[in-house]
């Protein structure tokens, strides 16, 4: 049930993201209103990168390893399109991995590794916590997205059902 309500939640939260990308150019998706802040694609490559380190990496063991900084610091790269492909491909390796997880396998703990490099200390999750703290930082940061891509549309169309 857990599995599936993350899997369902994560999908909405995709599906809100790829309507946002059909909004914009592939210029505007690399667009920073001030320096220290992310574009749309910086924020696309840094949730398919945390989705595929979390669930494919260290749930489902497939070799990865992740240059976090440099998901912040693209200018470039991709396409509107090119980065919708990219993380419903993420999406679908995640789905994979969690088609082989049981119930009791939730309570399991899991590493999830950083390179020395990346200055950010490797920790031990549960994968049931792991899931629910990923879920919550992929809507946070389509929140942000969303309103990127409000700014940028400069007309009042809204991307989802409510008028806000």
């Amino acid at each position: 049930m857990f599995i599936t309500l993350t899997l369902q939640l994560l999908d909405k939260e995709l599906e809100k993201i790829q309507s946002a990308l059909l909004r914009i150019s592939d210029e505007a998706l690399w667009k920073k209103f001030r320096e220290g802040t992310n574009s749309i694609g910086n924020l696309c490559l840094h949730l398919s990168g945390n989705e595929y380190h979390n669930i494919a990496n260290s749930i489902g063991g497939y070799s990865y390893e992740r240059e976090r900084s440099a998901e912040f610091l693209a200018e470039g790269g991709y396409t509107c399109r090119e980065l919708s492909e990219h993380l419903a491909s993420v999406r679908e390796k995640s789905r994979v991995v969690l088609a082989t997880l049981s119930e009791s396998d939730l309570q399991r703990e899991v590493n999830i590794v950083y390179p020395p490099e990346a200055g950010i200390a490797s920790y031990t999750r549960q994968i049931q916590e792991l899931l629910y703290h990923m879920t919550v930082h992929y809507a946070y940061h389509t929140g942000q997205i969303i309103h990127i891509t409000r700014q940028i549309q400069g007309e009042n169309t809204h991307l989802l059902k409510w008028r806000h």
